[in-house]
């Protein structure tokens, strides 16, 4: 049997108002849900303890390498070069006692044979008047006896003259033969008498030529330009055949072994350093030289301090000793340290006690780190001492075994709770 129209609505109706039925039922008996807190879960950090230790203040700067010892060679005599040692070249090892530039010595040879010669004949002259004084004495005592006799033989003449025994002229004959031998010995007494100043004459020709071979022997030594200790040659600025003249430039050496670098360290670091370095204490020191990915090293000592801090920079000039051999790699020990390398100098300052060395960045704005306490961060004010490269030396505010916080947080409170992150 075909349903009408009206029975359809019928059924849809019910359909409706049971749907309608059962919303209201479910809406009316729903069960009510309860409020929890949400659990509290701390940021997940890592931690390290600290540990006090000794730690040396080291002071770092730059320098130039430079020669302890250099000596520009520069010729004190004339003359053409006669030979050059083959050790006499730049960057060559020059021994002790070298003889490094000859220049022509024939001529300086034949002035110290001139004077030789005059020294000779200067003696050869003071001999000679050796001699004749010796005569003018042994003629002059004979004239003092010839004068006592003659003397004698006029008074006794003048006596008999009284008696008229001789005659007058057989008198004055007698005086003028004593008058005679008077005349006589005051001859030879007065050249007796010159030869005291010839001789004071030619001694003095004597010394000054002596004086004279000196410098002639001088000059001759001067021909020869040999290295005063063991070296390394700077520099040659001659060549064989060449002429030169007395205060000509020859070349440059430096003393083998000892280097000095002038560093210059800023106020800021004055106090790390030993009160009297330089002076009584020898501070210990390293120089570095980097090149080609490496690292080289050599063992050195503060050796003074110069009296005039630098006006431009307003640092203090520090000069460091360096042995070019002490070099600490024993692999590399035939690389040499040399001039004009330019180097960085760490100095070992004073020594500080019970002091923490941690990473700069684990200490905040107002210097304070982050520290864990019962899985709670705590912030925690530290007295930083210095800060040196990448790390900061702390000397209050850490006690031993604290754990320190070295995961990076943003916004961190005091007392904000915080997990150990497991090890691996």
């Amino acid at each position: 049997m075909k349903k009408g129209p009206l029975f359809i609505s019928i059924r849809v109706l019910t359909v409706l108002v049971a749907a309608i039925f059962f919303a209201v039922l479910l809406v009316t008996f729903k069960p009510v849900a309860e409020r929890q807190a949400p659990p509290v879960i701390g940021r997940l950090v890592e931690v390290f303890p600290v540990k006090s230790e000794t730690v040396d203040m080291y002071i770092e700067a730059f320098g130039t390498v430079r020669p302890k010892d250099a000596l520009s060679l520069v010729a004190e005599v004339r003359g053409q070069i006669r030979a050059i040692s083959p050790s006499f070249e730049e960057g060559n090892f020059i021994s002790r006692g070298t003889t490094m530039i000859q220049i022509d010595p024939r001529t300086y040879q034949l002035e110290v044979d001139r004077r030789e010669v005059q020294i000779q004949q200067a003696e050869a002259e003071i001999k000679r008047l050796h001699q004749e004084v010796r005569n003018l004495e042994a003629r002059i005592d004979i004239a003092q006896t010839d004068v006592t006799l003659a003397r004698k033989e006029y008074l006794r003449l003048k006596q008999l003259i009284g008696k008229k025994v001789i005659s007058q002229s057989t008198l004055d004959k007698a005086q003028q033969q004593y008058l005679a031998s008077q005349e006589r010995l005051q001859s030879l007494e007065n050249q007796l008498a010159i030869m005291g100043p010839m001789q004071e004459q030619y001694i003095a020709q004597r010394d000054m030529a002596r004086v004279s071979l000196q410098a002639g022997q001088l000059d001759l030594e001067r021909t020869v330009i040999a290295a005063p200790f063991d070296a390394w040659a700077l520099e040659k600025a001659v060549e064989v055949g060449q002429h030169v003249a007395a205060g000509q430039y020859l070349g440059k050496i430096y003393s083998a072994g000892g280097l000095e670098i002038e560093i210059h360290i800023p106020v800021k670091e004055f106090k790390w350093l030993p009160a009297d370095m330089g002076q009584n204490t020898f501070a210990k020191a390293e120089i570095i030289f980097e090149g080609g990915g490496t690292a080289l090293t050599w063992q050195g000592h503060v050796v003074r301090t110069k009296a005039q801090m630098d006006e431009k920079t307003r640092t203090l000039p520090v000069v460091v000793e360096v042995d070019e051999n002490s070099i600490t790699d024993a692999k590399r020990s035939t690389f040499r340290l040399r001039p004009g390398m330019f180097v960085r100098v760490r100095v070992t300052g004073n020594t500080i006690g019970q002091a923490y060395v941690i990473p700069r960045y684990l200490v905040y704005p107002d210097d304070v780190v982050y520290i864990l306490e019962e899985d709670h961060l705590r912030i925690k004010p530290v007295n930083v001492l210095r800060t040196y490269k990448e790390s900061v030396i702390i000397d209050r505010g850490l006690a031993e075994g604290d754990l320190i916080i070295k995961t990076p947080l943003s916004s961190a409170a005091d007392g904000m709770p915080v997990r150990v992150k497991p090890e691996a």
